[in-house]
């Protein structure tokens, strides 16, 4: 069984989504607490104080991309193509959500954070200003296809999907365009994602 030190809705949840999708028994351990200040239980695995951190037969593996990878490197699955410009595709997108959009996201809480009255206001718009950007360019994507590389889900999709609903706690000038919409209710709507959500009690707000 694998355990999986977690916050609720953070990214994390792309990784206990995806657990969910393989089929395979996870523990949960909150990583932080209710002051978001990381427990002594997940600095013994991550001296980052970060999650997600997946602890596998004894082994741990640091960072949501890696852990993603290992997972769907272990167990079969349809969520990662096996070869050729579909995996490198796949791997772009979920790159891009991990290395790109996630780090836009983090900017934008960060102006909460370390700021406050108009230097607040600047960063967090500027970081607002990025963040809508980079959804145009993931719905202008999913203008021509049902999800991010075709017609089959991949875990960039469920990494995307977890990563919007950010939107609701950092602006309501955050937007999301229809196309985009559409493959989040594809996401939320499986399985997987839905006992995610319920496990974690999350409420999905961004794809209204």
């Amino acid at each position: 069984m694998y355990k999986l030190y977690y916050n609720p809705g953070a990214c994390s949840m792309a990784v206990h989504v995806i657990l969910n999708e393989l089929d395979q028994k996870v523990t949960l351990e909150r990583g932080h607490d209710d002051n978001y200040q990381p427990t002594k239980e997940l600095l013994k695995v991550n001296s980052r104080g970060a999650v997600p951190v997946l602890v596998d037969d004894g082994h741990v593996v640091r960072e949501g991309a890696a852990i993603i990878l290992h997972l769907l490197g272990k167990h079969k699955n349809s969520l990662l193509p096996a070869s050729g410009f579909e995996r490198a595709t796949a791997l772009e997108w979920l790159m891009f959500g991990n290395a790109t959009l996630h780090p836009a996201y983090a900017r934008a809480f960060g102006a909460f954070k370390n700021f406050t009255g108009d230097t607040q206001e600047k960063v967090l718009a500027a970081a607002v200003t990025q963040i809508n950007k980079l959804w145009e360019e993931v719905d202008s994507k999913l203008a021509n296809s049902e999800y991010i590389c075709g017609k089959e889900l991949t875990a960039a999709d469920i990494l995307l999907t977890v990563i919007a609903n950010w939107s609701v706690k950092v602006s309501s000038a955050i937007k999301l365009g229809e196309n985009t919409k559409r493959m989040l209710r594809k996401v939320i709507a499986r399985p997987s994602y839905q006992k995610a959500l319920a496990t974690e009690q999350v409420e999905y707000k961004a794809a209204a």
